[in-house]
């Protein structure tokens, strides 16, 4: 215990004998530490405005479907909406919201031009619960229950040459092979955080489109959000014993949306690929420091050494200043993160021009935003500062095998 105490007030002291090299020193580690943790709440903010764009914003966490409508998603695959459904949805407290829908793809056209779009056809109020749609309305009123209107999205919108008071026409298949025609009014222009959500979406009321299908009392998925995504497998177990193994079925987004899923995991994985190139950067940064520590202070070592100090008791010297200098660093350059971090997260930076653009062509919002949590920023310390200690283990074997008179000589 005399010896620690020894070793740690010799440690510090040292530290301050020569304040530069020091600074360097703590300033390698507290910018790697702050690049660490940007660069991963950068991109992990990115996964989650993705996400909360598509699952939050559109599919929900959950949707109770037909079995049949996973491998072929037509309106003959629909589900009965009554009561006794939504009783048993509403009867779990983790489902904050949920909306029956008429989901299927029809041609669009307005004069000369058409497309084929996703029609969605919801409850105006329980689409606004869960989604926060009537938010979304960039031109144009909210759609209400009755009406015999459609939103739709800005890209969409720009392709058909449409705009609030105009008219679109659909033309499709209904349920069981019945010819599905209608045209609409354009009630509003819709602006989502996904492109691709702005190039294809419609919205109509619940009820003109079960009449535009011939699927009364019909819907083809119930979407759900839920309080906590944490508790996504849990509801999703817990609802699936409430409807029946064999009537209706339910799947998370995971589910619903493989490709965003890999997607993801890919991206995630070439951010890694950076991630290392960053730390192996980093790396030769701190290493090089410790060797050239090492080296302007070898007439020093060796000193103490003849002078009677163990060349162990000097190894475990320079071991505690390597962990002082790297927790100082590590500490400053986490504590430096989290207003920038918290920044993005609060005020995301949206992208314009071309790098906007290279953005939207990958399916992702142009924008950039970061994600706040602990564990991440936890997680990027230690990895920085453990390997600026096991770095600092090489210049110790050194210290190990030093002779007096080599560094006296020099």
């Amino acid at each position: 215990m005399q010896n620690l105490k020894l070793i740690i007030t010799m440690a510090w002291r040292n530290l301050w004998r020569n304040r530069v090299r020091t600074s360097i020193m703590i300033a390698a580690t507290l910018f790697a530490v702050f690049l660490a943790i940007i660069m991963r709440s950068v991109q992990e903010g990115v996964y989650e405005r993705q996400i909360q764009n598509m699952v939050s914003y559109y599919s929900g966490f959950l949707q109770v479907q037909n079995p049949a409508f996973s491998d072929e998603k037509t309106i003959d695959n629909s589900l009965i909406f009554d009561s006794d459904l939504e009783q048993k949805i509403t009867s779990i407290p983790e489902i904050t919201s949920y909306s029956p829908r008429i989901e299927s793809f029809a041609l669009a056209s307005s004069e000369e031009v058409s497309k084929g779009v996703m029609i969605t056809g919801s409850d105006p109020q329980l689409e606004d619960e869960l989604t926060g749609l009537k938010k979304r309305v960039l031109e144009g009123k909210y759609f209400t229950a009755d009406s015999e209107e459609l939103m739709l999205g800005k890209g969409l919108a720009k392709y058909l040459k449409v705009s609030p008071g105009d008219t679109v026409v659909f033309y499709g298949a209904g349920y069981h092979a019945s010819t599905a025609v209608g045209k609409y009014p354009v009630a509003a222009i819709l602006e989502f955080g996904a492109p691709q959500l702005n190039d294809n979406m419609v919205y109509i009321p619940l009820k003109a489109s079960q009449r535009l299908f011939s699927a009364q009392e019909m819907a083809t998925t119930v979407a759900v959000n839920l309080k906590s995504r944490k508790d996504m497998k849990e509801v999703q177990s817990e609802l699936q014993l409430a409807i029946g193994e064999t009537d209706n079925e339910v799947k998370n987004w995971e589910e619903l949306m493989p490709e965003l899923v890999n997607s993801i995991e890919g991206d995630r994985e070439s951010g890694k690929i950076m991630l290392y190139v960053l730390y192996m950067i980093i790396g030769f940064v701190i290493y090089g420091t410790l060797l050239m520590m090492i080296q302007e202070r070898k007439r020093e070592f060796s000193m103490l050494v003849a002078i009677g100090m163990k060349n162990k008791m000097l190894s475990l010297t320079l071991m505690v200043e390597c962990i002082i200098m790297t927790a100082i660093g590590a500490i400053f350059g986490s504590l430096l993160s989290i207003p920038i971090t918290s920044w993005l997260h609060n005020s995301p930076v949206k992208l314009e021009g071309g790098a906007g653009k290279a953005y939207e062509q990958v399916g992702f919002e142009p924008v950039i935003t970061a994600v706040t949590d602990p564990a991440l920023i936890s997680s990027q310390t230690w990895v920085v500062a453990i390997m600026s200690i096991v770095l600092s283990i090489y210049p110790m074997i050194k210290l190990l095998k030093m002779e007096p008179l080599e560094g006296l000589r020099g």
